[in-house]
């Protein structure tokens, strides 16, 4: 019988060790880690976590908890992605949202602006299985918007649209590393016109003309945008 006590007091005394163990991990799992951080990583940080001045304090000591460092490292990864799809080029990441209220849609929107330009894009991350996946991005439409649409306008000049007097684009969707600073109209026309769907202005002259006539002249141009495979309006 005694025996059997002692067994059961040895038994008991190893459970107690691992649970002490166990919750001084959890406890040490929970404390904020050093990390060196830019200038950039803080201001990010700061405006994501959405601290006050106590909590700016921490980061300025780098010491993060574990979800921070997480943020941290996909921040990281994003700023390597940027700057190797578009070398020479400077961004700067202020902050981040997860759309969608109601569940994640499986990426997030980072606010993103390259600095020599001052352009502010569109940048998403897409994630697999809880970690940093991949990214996307248009800050791509920098190098070929303009082009873009004067090649349209180019098209309609062709089909005998003699008021084209300005033309201006925006390509709003995001793509992926196969479109970076490289791009060019033939590869949007020969490969991304259907997912890209670029949108174009086109400023016509209407001097002299009535409202009639304008009319008319609209009508005209839109039988030549759709003969042209283009969808518009006027």
């Amino acid at each position: 019988m005694k025996k059997r006590t002692k067994v059961f007091r040895v038994i008991l005394y190893v459970l107690l060790a691992l649970v002490i163990a166990r919750i001084a991990y959890f406890k040490y799992d929970l404390m904020p880690k050093y990390c060196k951080l830019t200038d950039k990583e803080r201001e990010f940080l700061n405006a994501f976590r959405d601290y006050n001045g106590k909590d700016m304090k921490r980061f300025e000591k780098g010491m993060l908890y574990k979800y921070e460092i997480k943020q941290l490292e996909w921040l990281r990864r994003l700023y390597a992605d940027l700057e190797e799809r578009y070398p020479g080029y400077r961004f700067y990441i202020s902050d981040k949202k997860a759309p969608g209220m109601f569940g994640t849609v499986g990426y997030s929107e980072y606010y993103t602006e390259e600095e020599t330009t001052g352009r502010d894009f569109d940048t998403h991350v897409y994630f697999k299985d809880g970690d940093y996946a991949y990214e996307e991005d248009n800050f791509y439409r920098y190098f070929i918007e303009e082009e873009y649409a004067e090649y349209v306008g180019g098209l309609l000049k062709e089909k005998g649209v003699d008021k084209v007097v300005k033309t201006g684009g925006v390509l709003q969707t995001v793509m992926g590393k196969e479109c970076d600073n490289t791009i060019t109209v033939e590869e949007i026309v020969s490969e991304y016109i259907e997912e890209m769907s670029p949108s174009v202005w086109i400023f016509l002259e209407a001097k002299g003309m009535t409202e009639e006539e304008c009319g008319e002249y609209a009508k005209w141009v839109q039988e030549k945008l759709e003969a042209i495979n283009l969808r518009g309006y006027i």
